[in-house]
């Protein structure tokens, strides 16, 4: 890696786990390109916090114009997730209040594990409805209250409520593969029923969500299934580091390992924990789901994907999952000629 990019991830690692981090020096052009960087992979939040732990040190010498844009880009995503909080809080309410079971999933129930939550990277607010009849009420009520609905993906619901997107899910998580997805969907019913359930805090508001162990899984497969749309999305594999730190001691590795060996997704989440040992600074001993290997060529492709265009170029991870690689390119495909007009 260059200097700039190593700087790069240590400023991630001490924004994101308050790690202490030592800075090398840098030019003012290159203190610029890290910043494009934050700002490209929406991470300038967590630099920003990554420089405040840092700052005492000799080498961190930020150009104003670089720490006045950190400070913008940070005080912007803290009014929109202190609106989008209370917004997610009220919406979880009145969907509470209808007795439509409404548990909340990734990525909002990540922000809370974060020492700064509002720093946290926002997305779609997916909402989880175990009961098919709950889940039609719930759908009826957003068609009513929505706007800009979409109907078109099976088992899900996609409309803007207020200032949020909002996706309603008959399923947790669908993978595209058929056998996995019956494997998956197996897995998911039988946790739920024994794993319960636990609760994050979001605007002050007690909010239903998934157990530990269960989370961590759908957080991993919600990865690959970005990789292998979109490519490496590094916030979410953040995420997955704060789930590591914070909530380890509740999740059963030796269950979550057995789940992804029988989803056949060994090889891709070895790819994800050789980027949490690799670039945020995680020992072997904090990864349990992965296997000691040599990742230097998968560190070396990865850093290069996230720094250049080749960031939206996701062929070079099918080697990792074949099956649900074939399945998702068929999927994305009929989806698209699904959509052409006459």
């Amino acid at each position: 890696m260059t200097i700039a990019q190593r700087n790069f991830f240590r400023l991630l690692r001490a924004g994101a786990y308050g790690n202490q981090e030592q800075i090398e020096p840098m030019s003012a052009w290159k203190w610029r390109q890290t910043l494009k960087w934050a700002q490209k992979l929406g991470l300038s939040p967590l630099l920003y916090d990554g420089v405040k732990t840092c700052e005492g040190q000799f080498f961190m010498r930020l150009t104003d114009d670089v720490w006045q844009q950190l400070q913008e880009d940070t005080q912007q995503a803290e009014q929109s997730y202190h609106q989008t909080a209370s917004e997610v809080a009220e919406l979880l309410t009145l969907l509470g209040e209808r007795q439509l079971r409404p548990i909340l999933l990734e990525p909002w129930t990540s922000g809370s594990l974060y020492s700064e939550p509002s720093h946290h990277r926002l997305g779609i607010v997916n909402i989880f409805f175990p009961f098919a009849t709950q889940g039609n009420k719930a759908d009826e009520w957003a068609k009513e209250n929505g706007t800009n609905v979409d109907t078109s993906r099976k088992n899900m619901l996609r409309y803007q409520w207020k200032s949020l997107r909002v996706e309603h899910r008959h399923r947790m998580l669908v993978l595209n593969n058929k056998l996995n997805n019956h494997t998956l969907q197996g897995i998911i019913e039988q946790e739920r029923l024994e794993g319960g359930t636990t609760h994050v805090i979001v605007a002050g508001q007690r909010i239903e969500t998934i157990a530990p162990t269960l989370d961590m899984l759908i957080t991993l497969l919600g990865i690959v299934k970005a990789t292998l749309r979109d490519g490496i999305q590094l916030w979410q594999v953040a995420d997955l580091g704060q789930q590591l730190r914070q909530q380890g001691d509740r999740v059963d590795f030796v269950k979550l390992q057995g789940w992804i060996e029988r989803l056949h997704f060994t090889r891709m989440t070895q790819l994800v924990g050789n980027m949490l040992t690799g670039l945020l600074g995680f020992s072997v001993d904090e990864v349990p789901f992965m296997q000691p290997s040599s990742s230097d060529g998968d560190i070396d492709n990865i850093v290069e994907s996230l720094f250049t265009d080749s960031a939206r170029r996701p062929a070079k991870y099918l080697r990792y999952c074949p099956g649900e690689s074939i399945s998702s390119v068929v999927a994305s495909i009929t989806h698209s000629l699904g959509n052409i007009e006459e």
